[in-house]
């Protein structure tokens, strides 16, 4: 399970095999259909009968649909059609919104190891665990958690109103300053006019290249304004600086005044002008247009190297994260004290704090970087086990069965539950094994179904007679009534554990 996280906001070249067209070497790696879906099953009904020992049975059974469809998706991701990867990068992050929900609602940690147990199986029964294979899923989380990470910022930042907030002080008290008198707004008109003739030459080259070819803009334009800031010369720059310091003063504004009514008609007709707006707002206009051209030309850099060489592609890998961010920003309309009250005083107090939409988006972005973190460090703690890194996913699905199986017995829950999730991950974890290793020697598409169903009949009946054997052991020492119910649960799910343990150590061995 060697995921390349490193590429996750790479260009996108060179992959064939996230085209569709991947090589027979790849195909073979995959784990064969009737062993790999029973492992998964047994995962499964195992997490189900847990979750029913430990009290969270609904949500047990809602992080498995998570998992099965977050597996899915990452099958639905590997596709060579940009549509089909897009469904494939919801169907992960819809699977992953799953278990942030459950987390949210306070599931509980069985449910989460069971969920993520089974969407491990799931995923290995139906991709090769392969690095080529995997990478589109990788691109489908880290792009996806990218959005949302930016959809919950802009979603805080539109519930704290800060952008009207910002704008509206700096832009009242900038008004207020040049409409202070008629001095400030004649320094305003030439600030603006400045502003004009060298936003031009900076905006009209972009727009240049985003007109057809056959419409020069730039010669049309800039032959007209071929005077830039530094062509202005210092003198002027010296009586603009002095009108400014005057119109900041007490009584500069008062002398400038008197300057207009010296001049009669003429000086009433430019106060008239100058308050009017008539000549400033067409120029603020063309200001605010030229700066939006350039903020847009900045959106465009960002996006383009976001996407890589390839848009279509990375736009289809982050369509998950924009679906869930538009299901977010809808579902803030709605009204969501049900929703507060289901999910606790923790629950409403961030969403009072940030708002609903950013709760969401944030919570699904934290999950899906949190994912795509675990995949590494469970590939390296999984390698000593599995003979094959494509059979890492049945491993960790072994893995999370007994990690929730201890945390069952560790709560009081029933130990008959705690050594049926015991054994199911042995089994999981051999089914997963022996159907990842047939489709590498004999292909996946092999006639096998008749040795498989014999190994698996035989792995479930050895599990079951090391479930009987580690009940009557529990009972015989409950009969002798030295310990507390809940420290005879541990005690025999930990030897079985070490018994588990050393007979795959040997196994292996030999």
């Amino acid at each position: 399970m060697s995921f390349d996280v490193s590429d996750a906001n790479s260009g996108e070249t060179g992959d064939t095999n996230d085209r569709g067209d991947e090589p027979d070497a790849v195909l073979e790696r995959r784990a064969t259909t009737f062993s790999g879906t029973v492992a998964v099953l047994v995962a499964a009904l195992a997490g189900l009968a847990l979750g029913a020992a430990g009290g969270s049975l609904w949500s047990v059974a809602a992080t498995i649909g998570g998992g099965v469809l977050a597996a899915l998706g990452v099958r639905a991701v590997q596709s060579g059609t940009n549509a089909r990867r897009a469904v494939g990068s919801v169907g992960v992050v819809a699977g992953v919104s799953v278990f942030a929900i459950v987390a949210t609602l306070g599931g509980g940690p069985v449910a989460l190891l069971v969920g993520a147990g089974v969407g491990a199986a799931a995923t290995n029964a139906v991709v090769s665990f392969d690095e080529r294979v995997e990478r589109p899923a990788v691109r489908a989380v880290w792009r996806s958690a990218t959005v949302l990470s930016v959809g919950a910022v802009l979603a805080v930042c539109l519930y704290a109103d800060v952008f009207a907030k910002t704008f509206g002080v700096v832009g009242g008290n900038l008004v207020a300053a040049a409409e202070s008198s008629a001095l400030a707004l004649l320094v305003v008109l030439q600030l603006e006019l400045l502003a004009v003739a060298e936003l031009v030459h900076w905006a009209v080259p972009v727009l240049d290249g985003w007109l057809p070819e056959n419409r020069d803009l730039r010669a049309a334009v800039l032959d007209r304004f071929d005077r830039r800031l530094w062509d202005v010369p210092r003198a002027y720059w010296a009586v603009l600086g002095l009108q400014i310091v005057l119109a900041l003063s007490e009584w500069g504004p008062a002398w400038f005044r008197g300057f207009l009514d010296s001049l009669s008609v003429l000086g009433d007709a430019l106060e008239l002008v100058l308050f009017s707006g008539v000549v400033h707002l067409p120029l603020t206009a063309l200001v605010v247009g030229l700066v939006g051209v350039l903020l847009a030309r900045g959106l465009q850099a960002l996006f383009v190297g976001w996407a890589g060489s390839d848009p279509p592609r990375s736009v289809a890998h982050a369509a998950g994260g924009l679906v869930t961010l538009a299901v977010a920003a809808l579902l803030a309309l709605a009204p969501t004290e049900a929703l507060a009250a289901a999910a606790g005083t923790g629950w409403t107090e961030t969403v009072a704090s940030v708002g609903l939409t950013a709760a969401l988006a944030g919570g699904v972005a934290a999950t899906l970087f949190a994912v795509a973190f675990s995949q590494r460090v469970l590939a390296v703690a999984v390698a000593p086990w599995v003979g094959t890194e494509s059979a890492s996913g049945f491993a960790v699905a072994g893995g999370s069965l007994m990690v929730a199986s201890l945390v069952v017995a560790d709560g009081g829950g029933s130990a008959l539950a705690a050594f049926v999730g015991v054994a199911a991950a042995l089994a999981v974890h051999d089914l997963g094994s022996n159907a990842v290793e047939l489709g590498a020697r004999i292909g996946r598409d092999a006639e096998t179904r008749a040795g498989e169903a014999a190994h698996a009949v035989g792995g479930l009946l050895v599990g079951a007679g090391g479930v009987l054997i580690a009940t009557l052991t529990a009972f015989g020492m409950g009969s002798l009534s030295f310990s507390p119910p809940a420290w005879r649960a541990r005690l025999a799910v930990a030897l079985l554990l070490v018994a588990v343990l050393c007979f795959a150590v040997l196994f292996e061995r030999e």
